[in-house]
């Protein structure tokens, strides 16, 4: 689970966050959802969550369980992205981040090489890489990328770059995996193959999902659990009902009563 407690930034005059108490993955595999009008602090606070902005206040603590089983809390404020990567905590931006000029394959192969330290001996194979081009296969299966494994990246669909970015997210063995409006850009035919596929691996695997999202349709009907921010703070949580049951919620994000 990542929790966020107390979570404030502010840039000059301009509050972003402001006092933010959140929780994701409160159960194996959660899909959760933040909303909010445009200047709501959205980008900011899973840029807290992530690394990229140091809050001015307040702390985040990941917790997991080990190989013991044991419950193990960590607290990651002060952590810098790529150790946070580590610790579990990945994510995927909005601009999709592939290697333009690489094979699907190689693309993800690259990743689950990098998660494994091996990205030294990418040219060189060893006895290692029957394990990584074992969940290389598996991560394109999922994904549903295996029948273009051999396609160059810049030549996919949008649909299909949007997987293979958040495919090679999934290499990097998450706990909880972020992403930034996961369908912008995507044509309206491909966004619920996309949003369906992420949420499947998602709950297969147990990753607790946060995406930032202005669809409201498909937040209704993907999401456990919705984070509405408004003027950098909670204006309420709870399941995608209250999308339509919380007067001031429709108001604020829909404009219904205004």
């Amino acid at each position: 689970m990542l929790k966020a407690t107390n979570l404030k930034k502010s840039f000059g005059q301009l509050v972003a966050t402001d006092d933010v108490d959140v929780e994701f993955g409160r159960e194996p595999g959660e899909m959760v959802f933040i909303v909010g009008p445009n200047g709501a602090g959205k980008t900011t606070l899973v840029n807290l969550l992530t690394g990229l902005l140091e809050p001015d206040d307040g702390n985040v603590v990941l917790t997991r369980t080990d190989e013991d089983g044991e419950t193990v809390e960590r607290d990651i404020t002060n952590m810098p992205p790529h150790e946070r990567v580590k610790a579990g905590v990945v994510r995927s931006f909005q601009v999709v981040h592939v290697f333009e000029e690489m094979s699907v394959r190689e693309n993800v192969r690259t990743a689950v090489l990098s998660e494994q330290d091996l990205l030294g001996s990418a040219f060189s194979f060893s006895d290692e890489h029957g394990g990584v081009e074992a969940l290389v296969d598996d991560l394109l299966e999922r994904f549903r990328l295996d029948d273009q494994q051999h396609v160059v990246a810049d030549k996919l669909p949008h649909g299909d770059r949007k997987l293979l970015d958040v495919a090679m997210s999934f290499a990097l063995d998450p706990d909880v995996l972020l992403l930034d409006e996961p369908t912008s850009g995507v044509s309206a035919r491909e966004t619920d193959y996309v949003m369906e596929t992420i949420v499947n691996v998602s709950k297969a695997e147990g990753v607790a999902t946060v995406a930032i999202e202005h669809d409201m349709d498909l937040v209704s009907e993907y999401a456990d659990r919705v984070v509405a921010l408004h003027q950098g703070g909670v204006l309420g949580e709870g399941p995608a009902s209250i999308l339509e049951t919380d007067d001031e919620l429709r108001r604020v994000l829909l404009g219904v009563g205004a």
